[in-house]
C-alpha cells in the first residue's frame, strides 16, 4: 500500500509537511506548559493520521490531505484534544507518559473503522 514518493525527497517531506499543518493552530502559544501540551496534542493527532492515510488507496500526499481532513470533522479530533488534557494534568514522568500517549494512539486509531470495514 505505501510507496515511495518520485520526486525530490525535501520537497517530498516539504508537500507533507504543509499537508498537516491545518493540525496546528497557530493561536495557541501561551505558556511553556500550555506550548508542550500543544504539542503533545498535536503529536497525537499526527500520528493517528498519519497512520490513518497508510491505509487508503490514494497516492502519498492526496492520502494525508484526504486523512487530515477526515480527522478535522472526526470525533477524534474532540478525543484527542480531551485526551491531552488529561494526559497533560498528570504530570507524568517520561516512561509513564510515553506509555499513556502511546495507549491512547492505539485506542483512538482510526484505521480501526477501515480494517473492520475489510
Amino acid at each position: 500500500m505505501f510507496s515511495y514518493p518520485t520526486q525530490n525527497t525535501d520537497t517530498w517531506k516539504d508537500d507533507i509537511i504543509a499537508a498537516l499543518q491545518p493540525l496546528v493552530d497557530p493561536h495557541h502559544r501561551k505558556s511553556a506548559q500550555q506550548a508542550a501540551n500543544r504539542l503533545i496534542q498535536i503529536g497525537i493527532a499526527t500520528i493517528i493520521v498519519l497512520e490513518y492515510s497508510a491505509c487508503l488507496s490514494l497516492r502519498t500526499l492526496e492520502r494525508v490531505k484526504s486523512a487530515v481532513n477526515y480527522y478535522l470533522q472526526s470525533p477524534t479530533a474532540v478525543a484527542v484534544e480531551e485526551g491531552e488534557k488529561e494526559i497533560s494534568c498528570q504530570r507524568y514522568k517520561k516512561e509513564k507518559l510515553e506509555k499513556k500517549i502511546l495507549e491512547f494512539i492505539i485506542e483512538n486509531r482510526m484505521s480501526k473503522e477501515l480494517i473492520a470495514k475489510k
